[in-house]
């Protein structure tokens, strides 16, 4: 992975903050599992969707600057695949 080991650190803070805030990791994923939220029928990688709205949800824009510098969106994906649960697609 190439996110480094303190930027990956606050990507997960951050998320884990997303989940409390919002009702918990169980009630976010079934959402997306149900296909509750926006545009959801025009989603071809619901697991990259869920990963990457979360991010957005995180509001760590500074840190992802940082991040942006030295990796790209497939790395920041693989370092996302790690912090944030499996969702399967039941819509």
């Amino acid at each position: 992975m190439k996110i480094m080991p303190g930027h990956y650190d606050a990507m997960k803070k951050a998320i884990n903050e997303v989940f409390d805030n919002h009702g918990g990791k169980a009630a976010i994923v079934k959402a997306y599992e149900s296909g509750n939220f926006p545009r959801a029928e025009k989603v071809k990688d619901l697991q990259m969707r869920f990963c990457f709205d979360l991010l957005h949800a995180a509001n760590i824009s500074g840190l992802m600057s940082e991040i942006y510098e030295y990796a790209n969106d497939s790395h920041i994906f693989t370092a996302l695949k790690k912090i944030c649960p499996q969702v399967t697609r039941q819509y």
